[in-house]
């Protein structure tokens, strides 16, 4: 299934079972933190015992087990900041 749009979801069940739609890629995983390249922009997932089980590049979906603690949104990796580009 392509992506279309610039969108995402984030299914969260007792904050032990995650899954997430319009993910490009998996930057980084280990048990306290995976760090996923959303469609629109970064996901940073702290936790603990945290686990990919299941990464279907196609359908641009992610199941990430363990506690989730934290989601914090950056905006994309390699972007210049509103400083940088203000001071070119």
């Amino acid at each position: 299934m392509e992506q279309k749009n610039n969108t995402h979801t984030i299914n969260i069940d007792n904050r032990k079972h995650t899954h997430i739609t319009g993910v490009v890629e998996v930057l980084s995983a280990t048990e306290k933190n995976t760090t996923i390249k959303l469609v629109d922009g970064v996901l940073s997932i702290s936790g603990s015992g945290l686990r990919v089980e299941k990464l279907s590049p196609e359908e641009h979906t992610l199941v990430l087990n363990g506690t989730i603690n934290k989601l914090e949104y950056s905006e994309q990796l390699g972007g210049k900041s509103f400083f940088k580009k203000l001071f070119k």
